[in-house]
């Protein structure tokens, strides 16, 4: 197991480096770049699909906790 997840690391650290762009700009080039590339877009939003995913399950789980201690 350990060496297999260490492999699947090793493999996996490469491709994400393939991103060549250039993140030496101004604050506004970098906000560019990032806006213009597919690949990042694609993560800004699957951050934001999982926070909001997240924030629903933690309202959700603190309301039941709320229901099963009583309000305090």
């Amino acid at each position: 197991m350990t060496r297999t997840t260490v492999a699947l690391v090793a493999l996996w650290s490469n491709a994400a480096s393939a991103d060549m762009g250039d993140h030496h700009g101004s604050l506004v080039a970098n906000l560019m770049h990032l806006v213009s590339q597919p690949d990042h877009v694609a993560m800004i939003a699957a951050a934001a699909i999982l926070g909001g995913v997240g924030a629903v399950v933690m309202r959700r789980r603190a309301r039941a906790a709320r229901r099963m201690f009583g309000k305090q």
